[in-house]
């Protein structure tokens, strides 16, 4: 690891030398025609909807004892689970989350926009928590909570790091001039990303294989893999140019990646960025299959119960569902996290061929029916990378499907 570490401060000395011819180059791009080359700041079409820097922050409330104390009723709730009672990381999912929940005493913020080991604007928190990170179990929260209990959350994890307490003063990155898009700029961007020692990680291709990769940990002591530039959608901040521009100047707290706001000046940043993009391959095309079930499907029609399940903190509520035999239930089931970073699942146990769902993610809600015609008690539990017993042992529920008696459609025991 530190071989690796004195192996890139080497390769900045030598990329000192290439930055002046750089700024000599700089001077030759413009087009002969005198026209301005089209500005953009985006990554092509595969930009996310709604990126990090672009997401609009509202005004925060005024902090009070009573603002402070929301915010950990909603952390309890929501978030402790996976990152701990003492914001440690530590929680009682967390041995089986990867990547594990960001530690708030350490206070090691990856997704900001300030200088490398400072600590993130609270405007910065704000955004990592109403987009949550992709690829992670981490939800959007913003499809959940109002900005008033988001900002709230802001407030109460910063209290779990003394880092907080008298902070100086962080000092945001500029992003520097972006060029017009060219051939010439993309030249330079791949001459850069060598001679910053972009390859020793990320490999010559981008592909996350370069020789140093295997050795890389984090301040955990875990070890990480190099982003891989050829797959967008794995970018935690969302896939965008500004977005690259500001994670190579601001680096990743905890990790190897150095920040280089203050080595990349000007448009630099931005022609390794149009470089980077270069690198992303093409999308394989999903070919539309039909259903290889080997169940012959009844048309169920309307539903007689229609219920909505929802899971907070790796439990299903309401965790008790009681049905009349002969009936069709519809389930609509909606997460508030996102598991394994693939989703949760709703499947009842004996009912397996007709009552399935999986790949739930946070809004994006799916719904299963099917008709009860067997009586009994039959267990519900999350199909999609779990199992009752394992990984979510609290992750599961009684659908009890009566023979007759009063009719009821759930129970919130």
């Amino acid at each position: 690891m530190s071989s690796g570490l004195s192996g890139r401060l080497f390769l900045l000395g030598v990329f000192a030398l290439v930055l002046a011819g750089c700024e000599q180059r700089e001077k030759s791009t413009t087009s002969n025609t005198g026209e301005k080359p089209k500005q953009s700041d985006s990554a092509p079409a595969r930009a996310a909807a709604v990126t990090f820097l672009a997401l609009e922050v509202p005004v925060k409330p005024q902090v009070t004892p009573e603002f402070v104390a929301r915010g950990k009723q909603l952390y309890d709730q929501n978030c402790a689970v996976c990152h701990g009672a003492k914001g440690d990381g530590k929680g009682d999912a967390a041995a089986f989350l990867l990547p594990k929940p960001r530690d708030f005493v350490t206070a090691n913020y990856r997704l900001r926009s300030t200088l490398n080991t400072q600590l993130p604007t609270d405007e910065d928190l704000f955004r990592s928590i109403s987009l949550g990170m992709p690829g992670t179990p981490m939800p959007p929260w913003r499809h959940i909570l109002n900005d008033s209990d988001r900002w709230a959350l802001v407030e109460f994890v910063k209290t779990f790091s003394p880092k907080f307490k008298e902070p100086e003063k962080p000092e945001v990155v500029d992003l520097g001039k972006p060029p017009g898009n060219s051939k010439e700029a993309i030249a330079e961007g791949k001459t850069l990303f060598t001679a910053m020692g972009c390859v020793a990680c990320h490999g010559e291709g981008g592909r996350g294989d370069g020789p140093n990769a295997a050795a890389l940990v984090n301040d955990m002591e875990q070890k990480i893999v190099p982003r891989d530039f050829a797959k967008p959608g794995q970018f935690k901040s969302g896939y965008a140019r500004k977005e690259i521009v500001r994670a190579m100047l601001t680096g990743f707290n905890g990790t190897p990646m150095l920040g280089y706001a203050n080595i990349l000046s000007n448009d630099q940043p931005w022609k390794v960025a149009q470089f980077i993009e270069t690198l992303v391959q093409p999308e394989r095309s999903i070919v539309d299959q039909p259903s290889k079930n080997f169940n012959v499907r009844e048309d169920l029609g309307d539903a007689d119960v229609k219920i909505k399940v929802i899971e907070r903190a790796w439990q299903y509520d309401p965790n008790i569902i009681r049905v009349k035999k002969g009936q069709i239930i519809e389930v609509t089931f909606e997460p508030t996290d996102n598991g394994l970073g693939v989703g949760h699942g709703f499947a009842v146990s004996g009912y397996d061929e007709v009552a399935f769902l999986n790949g739930a993610m946070v809004g994006v809600p799916k719904k299963t029916k099917f008709r009860a015609d067997r009586a009994g008690e039959f267990t519900f539990y999350c199909s999609t990378q779990c199992s009752t017993d394992k990984l979510h042992p609290m992750m599961n529920g009684t659908l009890i499907v009566e023979d007759s008696g009063e009719k009821k459609t759930a129970s919130l025991k």
